[in-house]
């Protein structure tokens, strides 16, 4: 078998540059990546892994200015940006060591799936994850907004909808807390891959998923995706805002869409857009500098 060789990029931040470095990353679709904490607690070094058949020179040195564009409007100055190369191994080494066990809300325990289930977690609604090469862990704060959001929502025997589902963590919960029909769409085909590996490791079968690839708008007009109870978004606000009309047209009467991946900033235009698209809020919360809005159909 050929042997994967990894661009490991390290740099360090300021602590509470961490968000706006988690959302420029999702931006760029980088899903692996740690954050380890220095003997300065005020300073974090960010590790990034990138597979070298896809990143060449001139790709690294752009992410580079990008990362420093980033760091300068927040007045953090670096120009030390340290690659090296390493083999598939010690990329696997490399990013489980940054992962454990970790509870989300009342209910979830997201559980690494070479970790066995700690005794004290027995009752939680436990959601395995096989992060692969593409996607995070689940622990960025628009998934676990959306996750808190789940659980105070009756799903059982309803049909949902999972919009850019990654890695399918929001799908397998949407099953955890009895949803019956789960449709996931993404157009990466690497989530699509993802998806149906972590529900076959959640439930052993792909029993009551449906997974679709490809842009939203295209796949719901050519598959008729549509009366949905439930709608999951977590995706980048700026590619939500021109979908919102479209999932309105999905969900029936009084459905609910769950709508995360929102920064402060960018919250009011997504209300102005939801009332444009016969939607009333009904709740609002926010976990540092992100937003998650669910909002329920009324016509």
């Amino acid at each position: 078998m050929e042997i994967k060789n990894w661009h490991k990029l390290t740099f360090e931040i300021e602590a509470n540059l961490e968000e706006i470095i988690i959302w420029k990353l999702n931006e760029l679709g980088i899903f692996s990546y740690a954050f380890e904490i220095l003997l300065n607690k005020n300073k974090k070094k960010v590790i990034i892994w990138l597979p070298t058949l896809n990143w060449q020179e001139n790709l690294r040195i752009k992410l580079e200015k990008n990362i420093k564009k980033v760091l300068d409007k927040n007045n953090y100055q670096t120009n030390f940006f340290e690659w090296n190369v390493i083999q598939e191994e010690d990329w696997v080494s490399g990013w489980k060591k940054y992962w454990g066990p970790e509870t989300v809300g009342d209910e979830f325990l997201i559980l690494p799936c070479w970790l066995e289930l700690p005794k004290e977690y027995k009752n939680k609604k436990v959601i395995k994850i096989d992060p692969g090469a593409a996607f995070g862990t689940g622990s960025h704060p628009t998934t676990s907004l959306c996750l808190e959001q789940l659980e105070k929502i009756s799903l059982s025997n309803h049909k949902i909808l999972d919009i850019g589902s990654g890695s399918g963590i929001l799908s397998v919960a949407a099953k955890c807390l009895g949803a019956n029909e789960i449709y996931a769409i993404d157009n990466d085909y690497l989530a699509i891959n993802s998806t149906k590996s972590n529900y076959r490791l959640n439930f052993g079968n792909l029993n009551d998923l449906k997974t679709y690839l490809g842009p939203f708008d295209k796949l719901v007009s050519k598959y008729s995706l549509k009366n949905f109870d439930f709608i999951l978004c977590n995706i980048l606000a700026e590619v939500m805002k021109g979908i919102i009309p479209g999932i309105s047209n999905s969900l029936k009467i009084d459905g609910v869409v769950i709508l995360s991946g929102i920064l402060n900033s960018q919250k009011d235009d997504i209300f102005d857009l939801l009332n444009a698209s016969n939607f009333k809020t009904n709740d609002v919360s926010s976990k540092k500098d992100w937003v998650c809005i669910t909002a329920q159909k009324i016509f």
